[in-house]
Order: C-alpha cells, then structure tokens, then sequence
C-alpha cells in the first residue's frame, strides 16, 4: 500500500513550479512593540423583546393605537399581546377585524385580594365588555377600544372611557415593551 508513496518521479520532486507567498517588507525594528487598532464593531443584539417604536398611540377621541405594519401581522401580534397582558379573549373575527374581551381596570384593592384567591378569576365566565376594532390605514394598523355597552347608554360614561384608555396603554406598554414571541 505504501508503495504508491515513494518513487522515483522526478513531477514529485521539483518544488520550482510550487506557488510561494509574498514576501512583504517589514517597517518594524527589533524590540519595538506594535498595536493594531480595532475600530470594528460588532453589532449588538436587540434586548428588546417588543416592537419598540413600531407601535405609538394617539391621544385623540377616541384614543388609538397604531402599529406600522401591515393587518395580518399586527392581528397576530396583538392576540399574542392580549395573551401575554392576561386579558380574556372572548371572541374574534379576523374578517371583520374585531376582537371581543374582558377587561376591567384592577385597582390596588383588587390587587391584593387577586393574592388571596387561588385562580377563582380565571375559573368564572366573563362576558365580553370591550370590543377592540382592527383596521388597516394604509401601511399601519389602528386599534381602538369601545365599551360594549356604550350604544345601551343614554349618557357617555367616562369611567368606560378610561378603562378602555387603559385597555389600550396596557396593550401598548405590552407591545413595546413586554412582547415575546411563543
């Protein structure tokens, strides 16, 4: 088997043909110290998990909130907001872009009684009182909330009003910030 490796063909022995490096002129003197600087950078990774500025709000009446992207993905994202904010999701249409939910603004008490009950929230059956409309407005997608019960009142109820102004910050702080993908 080794014998393929020896023999007497002279191909083999010439080295002239064989492609050298460079040489390169050396501009160092002997003991002298040199230093290559580095002005590279190296991209950082992104430590946000939401979208950042792709969403924003308008403080207008009614108050919205906009995602610059496209319906398909801002629907998408949303219900994964809504998910991740524990709000419950009663209903949707993505035809129509409607998602049906229940939300009710927690206050401190709230709060502290949510510790002392073991899940009961989650156990009882809401029905929905906000409906969140999604539309597409060109190249973003607004979303705006409305009491459900708001056509069955004779006078506008602010207290509706703030909690679905809540219902949108909360959604927005959620999707700026807080957003991880499943």
């Amino acid at each position: 088997m080794l014998v393929s490796c020896g023999g007497n063909d002279s191909r083999y022995r010439d080295t002239q043909m064989l492609e050298r490096p460079p040489t390169l002129a050396v501009s160092k003197k002997a003991g002298e110290e040199s230093r290559i600087i580095d002005n590279s950078t190296i991209p950082k990774k992104r430590d946000e998990t939401g979208l950042g500025s792709d969403v924003y709000m308008i403080e207008s009446t009614p108050m919205q909130l906009r995602i610059k992207k496209p319906f398909d993905y801002a629907w998408q994202v949303l219900g994964m907001a809504l998910k991740q904010s524990h709000i419950k999701i009663t209903d949707h249409r993505q035809d129509k872009g409607l998602y049906y939910v229940y939300y009710k603004q927690k206050s401190l008490f709230d709060s502290a009684v949510s510790l002392f009950k073991k899940n009961q929230e989650n156990d009882e059956h809401h029905e929905a009182n906000y409906e969140l409309t999604v539309k597409e407005d060109k190249a973003e997608t607004k979303v705006l909330a409305t009491p459900l019960n708001a056509a069955e009142q004779d006078s506008y109820d602010n207290a509706a009003t703030s909690d679905a102004e809540a219902l949108l910050w909360l959604l927005y702080k959620t999707l700026h910030d807080d957003l991880k993908e499943e």
